[in-house]
């Protein structure tokens, strides 16, 4: 297979190398490490200090039928949330995406780390104006809680249910999207949710926006870990979902978890 013949979010074994030994070098002189990759047909620039970062960048396709769904379904004039953004890779894909075109993500991150790392990214790609960061976790309801933290920056397995195979904890805002919603006068349109575990508590705090301010589409990553796929009452989120009138359109198996998509059933496509 040829270069051109990649696919757009596909690196050679090659590029790969020499992104790597670039890296290595930059990290040597003490500085980080500017990468532009293409990403779903856009070029998409990182600034890595981790290897984990860095490894993201390369398999960005290991989540690519995932990422495919969610690219698929937006429109001009969209409202992203990404909930659980780690370093704002998703956020970066989507405000690339020509469809997007107008349209604004919201992208929450309590680990002060990638919070960090991410308001660089997004700053590095010239996209401050269309994507908003947020370093808040987005729960049942307000207040705070222990994340638990697990290795370095770029890690997307800290979590708020889960202190298996953490490194320490600390403390973070917890609000709900509904009072998130509310106070910001912002309805998403497409929500993800990557949360490690904690997805029941993240929709259970939709509850009271969901009446009028309705997302069209729902994707989630639901892990073995938490809720496990239920809600804070043991409610299945599909049962959940569809009681408020959403249908699960589509799953695909990831490890040890499972990528969804969920579409509200009241909007006429």
């Amino acid at each position: 297979m040829s270069d051109s013949d990649l696919p757009v979010d596909e690196l050679t074994t090659g590029q790969r190398l020499g992104h790597r030994l670039s890296f290595m070098w930059q990290r040597l002189l003490g500085r980080d490490y500017a990468m532009t990759v293409p990403m779903f047909g856009q070029p998409v620039t990182l600034v890595v200090s981790t290897s984990r970062e860095l490894k993201r960048a390369a398999e960005v396709s290991y989540e690519g039928f995932f990422l495919q769904r969610i690219l698929s379904s937006l429109r001009e004039g969209d409202v992203f949330f990404d909930v659980g953004a780690n370093i704002g890779l998703v956020s970066l894909i989507v405000a690339r995406q020509p469809q997007f075109a107008g349209g604004t993500a919201h992208a929450f991150e309590p680990e002060p780390r990638n919070l960090a790392h991410m308001k660089r990214n997004v700053s590095a790609n010239g996209l401050d104006e269309q994507i908003k960061s947020h370093g808040v976790a987005l729960s049942k309801e307000e207040g705070t809680a222990s994340l638990f933290v697990r290795g370095k920056a770029g890690e997307g397995r800290h979590s708020l249910v889960s202190e298996k195979g953490s490194t320490g904890s600390i403390e973070v805002r917890l609000t709900t999207m509904a009072c998130f919603c509310r106070e910001q006068r912002v309805t998403p349109t497409v929500v993800k949710i990557d949360v490690e575990g904690a997805e029941g508590e993240v929709l259970a705090g939709m509850k009271d926006m969901l009446a009028e301010n309705r997302p069209r589409e729902l994707f989630m990553e639901i892990h073995n870990k938490g809720g496990e796929d239920r809600m804070p009452d043991d409610t299945l989120i599909d049962d959940w979902l569809a009681e408020r009138n959403y249908e699960r359109v589509w799953e695909k198996r990831r490890g040890h978890g499972r990528h969804r998509q969920y579409t509200d059933r009241s909007v006429s496509l």
